[in-house]
């Protein structure tokens, strides 16, 4: 079947959307010549899905125009009017560019408008909201002027969105001034389960990689001794490897020396755990030149496998997961295993039979990318996975979000991944539900509107491009009269739904309500904790946690009451 056909490009990395709202999965391809030097710009591609059996239609030289040196494309909907808009992130001392969708495919180019006018040397980026106030930001890996591979590095760099897509540069004091000596990847993951976006870093030319902690207001502190340290890190890429609810992650090419992956265990408190050797032996874990690294769930089973993309010498290859986190190499998952150079490496179903699909961008050298359709794959039917949810004890109802981590086993988290995202819940009999919003990483929000006291059930349901549905078991919250906490309605420590704690999420029905929506504008005051945790429900028989008797909200009420006249006798005494 062809689709993409022949290319001759230097591409660098991938990005995986849909780019005209068609509902089909389009590829676009990062293009320019270099390693440690410029070796001359080119057109990025852009080619557009036409469905199952049709070769795909490149569109990049009339959307992207001039030729660039382009390392990475990223697909989101940055100025909140839902439609998709690109960000392209160049490099060797040149101007990144920023496309907003006007939809059906068209694109405006904002650059001089909506971007520091910054001669930069851009070697990755993330968008996501690192500072809550509702919009996606950027996070850029700076590599400084100059050959990286010899120069003292960059400082990463982050532009504040103002929710119209227009970006500006963070004030200083934002990020620590660190040095990064050549970060091909970086990454946003909440690595200490608070439900903001943290950043890790990769560092080639380092002795260690960067890991930087955000307070939630996006001002972030060097954490990089809970990280284990590895020279000529290229990559990470963070998801649940053994079930237990924390963020694990991956690292690529580490010297050690030689070139080895890593396969380090999250605590769930931002600290990291090399378990490498007992978990993914030597035999499974061929040393070599590798470049970047992408989960996907291959066997449906409901844990992460993920694909390496090997460099020079280097087959691309398949790990697979026991759902323990006990890792095993795949013998003949690629036809070919041969390409040249991979730099970079994404998945979706791209022709609709429900079964995943690979492409890998080919640099290094003028080689032809590749598009690799799942044959001998399992069609999907493993639900989504719902693996944390935040709790809420008590609240006065007004400006109450809610956040969560809702993902397919899937890295990048891209917006065709999922067709909904939604909270469910009630104060009465008839349950609503308000759309949940991608923020970043794995992470996703809803806003609730004004609630009167009582007591609040809610649950966090999502739906993937399979049709395959997933609940999260049930959590309680007391919802009282503002007067009551004197305006403070933070009470406390958080407790959280974890897949360990839950069961993870449950599969349903087919089926969803709505499109999940990506934008990441519109955020509100969190409002979290209480006296006393929200513990998670029981279970209807549905799979998903979903009883919720007269006799749990009555007794909820109660609790209200009597929290409520705790918090009055206490009051003379407060402040």
């Amino acid at each position: 079947m062809v689709t993409i056909g022949v290319t001759d490009t230097w591409s660098n990395k991938v990005e995986l959307a849909d780019i005209n709202g068609d509902g089909r999965v389009d590829i676009l391809f990062a293009n320019g010549r270099g390693y440690a030097s410029d070796e001359g710009p080119e057109v990025n591609a852009a080619f557009l899905n036409q469905g199952p059996g049709k070769p795909f239609v490149d569109v990049g030289p009339e959307l992207f125009g001039e030729a660039d040196s382009t390392r990475v494309i990223k697909a989101r909907d940055v100025d909140g009017d839902g439609e998709v808009d690109l960000f392209v992130g160049n490099t060797w001392g040149t101007q990144s560019r920023l496309f907003l969708g006007e939809g059906a495919g068209a694109f405006e180019e904002v650059t001089s408008s909506h971007l520091p006018q910054i001669d930069a040397n851009i070697g990755d980026a993330e968008l996501g909201d690192i500072d809550g106030d509702g919009d996606l930001d950027l996070v850029l890996a700076e590599w400084g002027p100059g050959n990286p591979a010899s120069n003292g590095g960059g400082v990463t760099r982050i532009w504040l969105n103002d929710g119209l897509g227009r970006f500006s540069e963070a004030p200083a004091g934002q990020m620590p001034e660190i040095a990064v000596r050549w970060s091909w990847e970086l990454e946003l993951a909440d690595v200490d389960d608070d439900y903001d976006l943290d950043i890790a870093v990769s560092c080639k030319s380092c002795t260690g990689s960067l890991l930087l902690l955000n307070d939630g207001a996006g001002v972030f502190s060097d954490g990089s001794e809970k990280l284990p340290q590895f020279p000529n890190n290229y990559e990470f890429e963070f998801l649940d490897i053994d079930g237990d609810g924390d963020l694990d992650g991956l690292t690529i090419n580490d010297r050690m020396p030689g070139n080895r992956e890593h396969l380090l265990m999250g605590d769930g408190e931002g600290a990291f755990v090399d378990e490498t050797e007992l978990r993914w032996p030597d035999s499974e874990n061929p040393g070599g030149d590798d470049n970047m690294v992408c989960f996907l769930d291959v066997e449906s089973d409901g844990d992460p496998d993920f694909l390496i993309a090997g460099l020079f010498g280097q087959v691309d290859r398949l790990i697979l997961n026991d759902g323990d986190g006990n890792l095993t190499l795949a013998e003949d998952a690629f036809a070919p295993a041969d390409s040249p150079g991979t730099l970079g490496i994404a998945v979706a179903d791209l022709d609709g039979d429900d079964r995943i699909d690979v492409v890998l961008a080919e640099g290094e050298a003028a080689d032809p990318d590749y598009v690799l359709l799942g044959v001998d794959v399992a069609p999907d039917s493993a639900p989504p996975v719902i693996d944390r949810v935040e709790a809420v004890g008590m609240s006065d109802g007004e400006g109450l979000t809610i956040r969560a981590r809702v993902h397919d086993n899937k890295t990048p988290l891209a917006a065709h991944d999922l067709t909904s995202a939604q909270l469910r819940y009630s104060l009465d009999d008839a349950e609503e539900e308000v759309a949940m919003r991608w923020y970043g990483g794995l992470l996703w929000r809803a806003e609730l509107p004004a609630l009167a006291p009582g007591t609040l059930l809610y649950r966090v349901c999502a739906v993937d491009a399979a049709g395959n549905e997933a609940c999260s078991s049930e959590q309680q919250a007391t919802i009282i009269p503002d007067a009551a906490t004197g305006g403070d309605t933070t009470g406390g420590e958080t407790d959280e739904t974890t897949a360990s704690e839950t069961g993870s999420a449950s599969a349903g029905t087919t089926g969803g309500s709505g499109a999940v929506d990506t934008t990441g504008e519109s955020g509100a005051t969190e409002v979290t904790g209480g006296a006393g945790s929200a513990g998670a429900g029981d279970d209807d028989g549905t799979g998903c946690g979903c009883s919720a008797s007269g006799e749990r909200r009555g007794a909820g009420w109660l609790v209200a009451l009597g929290l409520l006249g705790l918090l009055r006798r206490r009051s003379p005494s407060a402040g």
